[in-house]
């Protein structure tokens, strides 16, 4: 029967160490505070930040949440900075209030922050005006800055444990068209750095990299990783962010010790020797391990799997090799249980595929706000007799003999790309939302050896161009969720039910190739072909390394030339930093072309040095 109840001795144990409590992390911290205030915690570009100095700048956070709060329920406070020290400090300080978390990744554009605004009652914001995304009705200050030339030490009255419940509300891709909001618990969120902790053996000489961006749960494990044990964490800014050589070059510099990519993120590296990393954690997508053999070869290469409803992660292989094919999810973290279910919510036999259910320490309360969403998601079963509080996790997995899950795709339409999981739904209801589009549909299609998101929109007048749907698409969705191909039709198949038939649409891959429309239906697209364009020698260089092909005419299209947002986002790090430039990732997302960079250059007369 498959269902594997976590067992203390499945994985690895290192040393007994201090660590968070079953309640919050915020105790392992103050414990490092007191006990090593004067070594380096965070370390950011020039900055370098000691526990004590960090455990300060959480106190003065918690006395502007303390004084925000208005009563009637946990306050719930989004993180309106940057990543770096602030940020972390930030993070802290909110929970020494009492209050909940809301981060927010400040790259999204206005129209989705705005909407990530609804679960919060209150931001703490850089300075200076504030944002525009933020709503009027809802108070915001500024992050405390100490005053000149004093430091006071840390505030009695601030606790060192959470007072609230709620950990952090992080936000997931909706079905509705809405983000999810997921409501994580500090004692869950305490357990699960606990086990990290001693899986991957972390001490407090480990310099931990904070990779991910801010919105998502990894950048958790990263933080509360390195500062629950001692560690160090190191947080790049700008192009090292970006995987690449700069990236690379980063770590090395940094002397970084374990890190936490994508599958794409590592592909996107140079092999390169990286004498003092001695840990890479994969996750978010699926592993080839023959793609990654020379860091395999060279590095501990752990392969991690868990949805944000269940905290970070819930299964672990911690030691992936050459032939492992293809590489396992592992085995259960301790605390966590899981079940592979038929359609009756019963158990599949060993070395089935079943839809793979999960339980124990770590799940979330739920949606924020959605009952419904939260009781389909979340609900109790009976398995094997005794009444079980699940999270249904989508995901199609088979136990191997050794215990080990294996991933098998999904039971509904949510897409994983380049690590990002994403609802079709959420894309279609964007585009839908602009007049002229009638019916859309997202999915993933083959490109050059990977899936890339493409959308599938009915115009029936005509009106709608790609350039007009891909701008409108820009300004409500990350850039991650942006299709990287936009095919637009007269109208687009429709099931029995009325709806967009994703099996036939699938068949409109690439328009004209298939019998599902004659040349003369489908709509007229935007301009195909337009005069050259003038671009430095360079940024034509970074166009094509970045896509595989040449920005041929002002009106060469990124995104359907071959490039994705990994490689949107090095093309732009490349050209503000070499130019002086501000180009936002948002703006060339909406108008991905040779035309928009070449009057972005012309506005600065800085040559590339």
């Amino acid at each position: 029967m498959s269902t594997s109840p976590a067992a203390e001795d499945d994985l690895p144990r290192a040393e007994t160490r201090t660590g968070p409590t079953a309640g919050s992390v915020l105790s392992a911290v103050a414990g490092q505070v007191e006990a090593r205030g004067h070594a380096c915690a965070v370390r950011s570009a020039d900055e370098r930040v000691t526990y004590g100095e960090l455990w300060e700048r959480a106190g003065r956070v918690a006395a502007v949440v303390s004084a925000a709060a208005r009563g009637g329920g946990e306050l719930r406070v989004a993180i309106g900075l940057a990543p770096g020290a602030d940020w972390v400090g930030c993070l802290l300080g909110i929970w020494r209030a009492g209050a909940a978390a809301v981060p927010v990744n400040l790259d999204h554009p206005p129209a989705r922050l705005r909407l990530l605004a609804g679960s919060a009652d209150l931001l703490v914001h850089r300075g200076g005006a504030i944002p525009s995304w933020w709503p009027e009705d809802i108070p915001a200050v500024t992050f405390p800055e100490a005053e000149a030339g004093h430091l006071p030490g840390p505030r009695a009255e601030y606790a060192s444990t959470a007072g609230g419940r709620t950990a952090c509300i992080l936000h997931t891709s909706g079905s509705t068209g809405a983000p999810k909001p997921v409501v994580l618990p500090h004692s869950g969120l305490a357990h699960r750095i606990t086990a990290f902790a001693d899986l991957y053996r972390i001490t407090a000489k480990d310099r931990i990299a904070q990779l991910a961006a801010a919105s998502v749960d990894v950048v958790l494990w990263e933080t509360l990783l390195a500062l629950t044990i001692g560690g160090t964490l190191c947080v790049p800014q700008g192009r090292q962010r970006v995987p690449g050589i700069g990236l690379v070059r980063w770590l090395a510099a940094e002397q970084v010790t374990v890190a936490t990519l994508t599958p794409t993120m590592l592909a996107a590296l140079p092999e390169v020797t990286l004498p003092d990393l001695r840990l890479l954690v994969a996750g978010g997508e699926a592993l080839d391990p023959a793609r990654f053999a020379y860091w395999i070869g060279r590095h501990q290469v752990a392969n991690a799997y868990g949805p944000t409803e269940a905290t970070i992660a819930t299964h672990v292989a911690p030691h992936i090799t050459a032939d492992d094919q293809p590489a396992p999810l592992g085995r259960p973290v301790p605390g966590v249980e899981d079940f592979l279910l038929d359609e009756h919510d019963q158990p599949v036999p060993d070395g089935q595929r079943g839809h793979l259910h999960l339980a124990g320490v770590g799940l979330a309360d739920g949606y924020a706000g959605l009952p419904d969403r939260t009781a389909h998601a979340f609900p109790t079963l009976t398995i094997s007799g005794r009444a079980v509080r699940v999270y249904r996790t989508g995901d199609r997995a088979w136990r191997r003999p050794d215990g080990q899950l294996v991933y098998a795709g999904r039971i509904d339409r949510q897409l994983n790309l380049g690590g990002v999981r994403l609802e079709p739904e959420e894309v279609e209801a964007a585009a839908l939302a602009l007049d002229g589009v009638t019916a859309a549909a997202a999915l993933a299609e083959p490109a050059e050896g990977r899936d890339v998101l493409t959308l599938h929109a009915a115009v029936p007048g005509g009106q709608i161009t790609e350039a007009a749907l891909r701008a409108h698409l820009a300004g409500l969705l990350p850039s991650t969720a942006v299709p990287a191909r936009i095919h637009l039709h007269p109208s687009l198949p429709l099931t029995g039910y009325g709806k967009p038939d994703v099996q036939a649409i699938a068949a409109l891959a690439f328009p004209g190739a298939g019998p599902a429309a004659e040349p003369d239906e489908i709509a007229p697209a935007a301009a195909v072909d337009g005069p050259p364009v003038e671009l430095p020698d360079t940024v034509r260089m970074w166009w094509r390394q970045a896509t595989g092909a040449e920005p041929a005419t002002t009106t060469t299209d990124f995104f359907s030339s071959g490039g994705d947002s990994l490689a949107c986002v090095e093309l732009l790090h490349r050209i503000n930093e070499t130019f002086g430039l501000e180009i936002l990732l948002t703006h060339f997302t909406a108008q991905p072309t040779p035309a928009f960079l070449a009057r972005a250059l012309a506005s600065t007369a800085r040559e590339p040095s």
